[in-house]
């Protein structure tokens, strides 16, 4: 093998780093050499965080270097901040900043409203660009950004914590806690990386949670809730927080005005979905292209299981992150994580692809795409 394709397997296994925190978008690996020799390494560690030529040229710098090559993964991306959402600057200007003489490039932008628009930026600089090295190698990992790219909803993301027979919570509906506090952690590190955190009207009701970020420094993501019929307690800790923490009702179209607008004086934003089965069911495909129309673009959802339930009729769940706890509750009445009729055979089982498995203390979390 070249030492150009020795030098993007490392890349490759740095931007593996970032599976799973970072989708919708792409996980990028960067390493910077000087005189042959790497001098940094950088990754995209999460979704909304710097991309990873950006980490690798700020670790340069704060090591004196000055680096002369770079090899990425993915074409360095061209669009300016803000564009589509985009969270940070273009990194093929920054890589020209920097004096970078060399880029060694695996895959092409897989958007082709910007494929070889970095390419083409690094060139017009002066660079010498060598795209292509371990192409196919690449593409295999921007499988998750090329379907993120065909989709007109938000990157959906299903969390939840489960006992070892498979069960949410006890019979009588109590569930805390069956996960421990490392996977509670993480479960709020998700929160801080997402536009949004979404759950169904009756794990509002049940669990009265709060959706916020506590545990670790981050941003607040919206609060969403699938009430059709606006039923959400003005007690609840959603709606006495509405104020200070952004909190979107979607709700149906024929809901009784006065309940809605009643929740909206409270401070809860009332977005108004048709229908779909009955009045007690949103029509899921226009609920979330509502979202994404307002700006979101990664959710988390963490339940019940008939949301979920839906969600996976509706084919509109991208990602599964399940953390499965040492405990046994039995009960035939005990919910599990995904409800309805469920499939009718093994053989029509929704299959993860690209399974991995890690440990957060005592629980097994289980992550995956669908």
């Amino acid at each position: 093998m070249s030492v150009e394709g020795e030098l993007m397997r490392e890349a490759i296994a740095l931007a593996d780093l970032g599976r799973f925190e970072v989708e919708p978008n792409p996980r990028v690996g960067c390493l910077l050499l000087q005189e042959g020799e790497i001098v940094a390494r950088g990754h995209h560690e999460f979704f909304g965080g710097r991309h990873a030529e950006a980490v690798a040229l700020d670790a340069a710098k704060a090591n004196g270097k000055r680096p002369d090559t770079a090899v990425v993964t993915l074409e360095p991306c061209s669009s300016e901040k803000g564009v589509d959402g985009k969270k940070t600057p273009p990194c093929a200007q920054a890589l020209i900043a920097a004096g970078i003489k060399r880029v060694i490039i695996g895959s092409t932008d897989p958007d082709l409203r910007h494929r070889r628009r970095g390419i083409a930026l690094l060139e017009e600089a002066g660079i010498d660009v060598m795209d292509g090295v371990l192409a196919t190698a690449c593409d295999e990992i921007y499988v998750p950004f090329k379907k993120a790219l065909s989709l007109d909803r938000p990157w959906m993301l299903c969390k939840w914590a489960m006992t070892l027979d498979g069960k949410t919570a006890a019979p009588t509906g109590e569930a805390r806690w069956i996960s421990g506090p490392e996977a509670r952690k993480k479960t709020h590190e998700l929160r801080a990386h997402c536009d949004g955190v979404m759950v169904g009207f009756r794990t509002a009701q049940i669990d009265d949670p709060e959706l916020t970020v506590r545990h670790v420094e981050g941003k607040q993501p919206v609060r969403i809730v699938i009430d059709p019929l606006c039923e959400i307690d003005d007690d609840s800790n959603l709606v006495r927080t509405a104020r200070t923490q952004p909190t979107w009702l979607l709700a149906s179209e024929d809901v009784d005005p006065r309940r809605s607008g009643h929740l909206q004086d409270l401070g809860v934003t009332v977005v108004h979905i048709p229908t779909a089965e009955g009045p007690r069911r949103l029509h899921l495909g226009r609920a979330f292209k509502e979202l994404r129309r307002r700006g979101l673009r990664r959710i988390l959802v963490e339940g019940g299981g008939g949301l979920v339930a839906q969600m996976f009729a509706w084919n509109a769940v991208d990602q599964v992150l399940a953390f499965v706890a040492p405990k046994i509750i039995g009960g035939a009445s005990a919910p599990t994580p995904v409800g309805g009729d469920g499939r009718p055979f093994m053989a029509e089982a929704w299959q993860l692809s690209d399974v991995r498995m890690q440990q957060y203390g005592a629980d097994m979390a289980i992550a995956g795409f669908i």
